[in-house]
C-alpha cells in the first residue's frame, strides 16, 4: 500500500491511480465526442438542445470570429454570464484561439469587477446585455477593447423566447440596449458559421483558465488552471462515480455557476470526459424553474451545495409528492457542511447517494471525497482521490 491506507476504503473498481494521464484537453473529448455520436446532446439549457456536433460548429466559429478580433495565444477573455449555452461556446471557442478564458460572476460590484479585469489584462469581454452599462462604466480602468454582447434568450425555445422577451427584456430595457462597438455574440456566431476551426494548436500544459478564489480574506485572487489541470480533475471525478456512472446516458444537472471551480470542473469537465449532456441552470434560487428541470431531463448526477438540497426538500411540490426525482443517483455536495438530516431526507426520496466533499479553487477541485457506494463516516470529508502517480 506504500503507506495509503486510504486504498482499503475505495470502492470496488474505482483506481489507486490514473497514470499516465492522457496528453489531452477537453476540446479533444468534446470533438471526439462530435464526431463520434454528433447528435448527443451537450448542453441542454430550458428545453432547448445543443448537441456535440453544434457545440463543435458554435465555438469553431466563435474562435474564428476572436482570431479577427486580433485575440492571440495567451490572451485573455473574461466571461461575465450566468449558466447558459454561450458561456460553453464561448469558453471553447476562446481556448481554440490559445486565448486564457477568465470567468467573472456577473455580480460583482463595479469595483471588484474593475480590479479584477485590470489584474487579469483582459482585452476582450463576453457579456449578458443588461450587465454591459456596468463593464462599460469601469472600461477606462481597465484593459477592455472589446465588449461582445448576448442575450439569454437567443438560446431559448422560440415559444420560450417570445415570452421571455416580452416580459423580462422590455422591463430591462434590454430591448434597445448599444453596445459601443456593435459586437453581438449571435451576429458573430452567424457571420463566421462556416470558418473552420483556426490551426491554433493547444498543448495541455497551456493555461487554460483563470478561476476566482475567496478564499476566507473575501477579496477574490485569480487560480490558474492548465488544460490538462481540467482533464485531470475530471478524470479523477468521474472515475470516482464510476461505480454508479454511465458514460454518454447520464445526465449531468449543474445548478452551481460555471464560473465558480466547483461547477466548472465537477459539472463541465466531469460532463466532457464522459461524454454526458450538461443540463445548464441560470438561476439555482428560481427552485420552480429547477424543479421543473429535474422533470424534464431527468438527471442523474446533480452537484450542488447543502442549502440547494435543503430547499429542494422544503419545497411544497416534493413535499407533495409532486415531483419525481428518483433518476438522481448520485450527488456532489461541497462549500458547507451537509447536515446529517438533509442528507437521510435526500438520499431517502430519490434513492441515490449525497457524497460530502473538500477541495479549494487552487488545486483545480479533485482533492477528498467520500466513497460513492462504501462506508461514509459522519462529520468526514472523505478520502484522497485517486492520484496522478504511484
Amino acid at each position: 500500500m506504500g503507506g495509503k491506507p486510504w486504498f482499503a476504503h475505495y470502492d470496488a473498481g474505482v483506481p489507486r491511480t490514473l497514470a499516465p494521464y492522457p496528453h489531452k484537453t477537453l476540446l479533444d473529448y468534446v470533438a471526439e465526442t462530435a464526431l463520434q455520436w454528433p447528435d448527443q446532446p451537450a448542453l441542454l439549457f430550458k428545453g432547448r438542445c445543443v448537441t456535440y456536433a453544434e457545440l463543435t460548429q458554435l465555438s469553431d466559429a466563435f474562435a474564428a470570429a476572436l482570431l479577427e478580433q486580433g485575440i492571440k495565444p495567451g490572451d485573455r477573455v473574461a466571461l461575465l454570464l450566468p449558466n447558459c449555452p454561450q458561456f460553453v461556446i464561448a469558453e471553447l471557442g476562446a481556448w481554440k484561439t490559445g486565448a486564457i478564458v477568465v470567468p467573472l460572476n456577473p455580480l460583482y460590484s463595479s469595483d471588484e469587477l474593475q480590479g479584477l479585469l485590470a489584474n487579469c489584462g483582459a482585452e476582450t469581454v463576453v457579456v449578458l446585455a443588461p450587465f454591459s452599462t456596468r463593464v462599460r462604466a469601469i472600461q477606462p480602468r481597465t484593459a477592455v477593447k472589446r465588449m461582445i454582447a448576448t442575450r439569454i434568450q437567443d438560446y431559448l425555445p422560440p415559444l420560450l423566447r417570445v415570452a421571455y422577451t416580452l416580459t423580462h427584456a422590455w422591463q430591462a430595457g434590454q430591448h434597445h440596449l448599444p453596445v459601443p462597438d456593435g459586437l453581438w455574440f449571435g451576429e458573430l456566431l452567424k457571420a463566421y458559421r462556416h470558418a473552420p476551426r483556426p490551426k491554433v494548436p493547444i498543448d495541455p500544459d497551456d493555461p487554460a483558465v483563470i478561476l476566482m478564489s475567496g478564499g476566507t480574506t473575501g477579496t477574490p485572487k485569480g487560480a490558474v488552471g492548465r488544460h490538462a489541470g481540467l482533464v485531470a480533475a475530471g478524470l479523477q471525478i468521474h472515475a470516482w462515480l464510476g461505480p454508479v456512472w454511465e458514460d454518454w446516458h447520464y445526465i449531468v444537472l449543474l445548478p452551481l455557476p460555471l464560473f465558480h471551480a466547483y461547477g466548472h470542473i465537477a459539472g463541465q469537465s466531469v460532463a466532457f470526459v464522459g461524454h454526458n449532456p450538461l443540463a445548464l441552470i441560470p438561476d439555482p434560487r428560481n427552485l420552480r424553474d429547477l424543479l421543473r428541470t429535474i422533470q424534464r431531463v431527468r438527471p442523474a448526477f446533480v452537484a450542488g451545495v447543502p442549502a440547494l438540497f435543503t430547499a429542494l426538500l422544503r419545497h411544497p411540490d416534493v413535499e407533495a409528492g409532486k415531483v419525481d426525482v428518483q433518476s438522481i443517483k448520485s450527488c456532489f455536495s461541497g462549500a458547507a457542511p451537509l447536515a446529517a438530516a438533509t442528507k437521510q431526507r435526500f438520499e431517502a426520496l430519490t434513492g441515490g447517494r449525497i457524497v460530502e466533499g473538500y477541495s479549494l479553487t487552487e488545486a483545480m477541485l479533485a482533492c477528498i471525497c467520500q466513497p460513492v457506494r462504501g462506508q461514509q463516516k459522519v462529520g468526514s470529508v472523505g478520502l484522497p482521490l485517486g492520484s496522478g502517480h504511484h
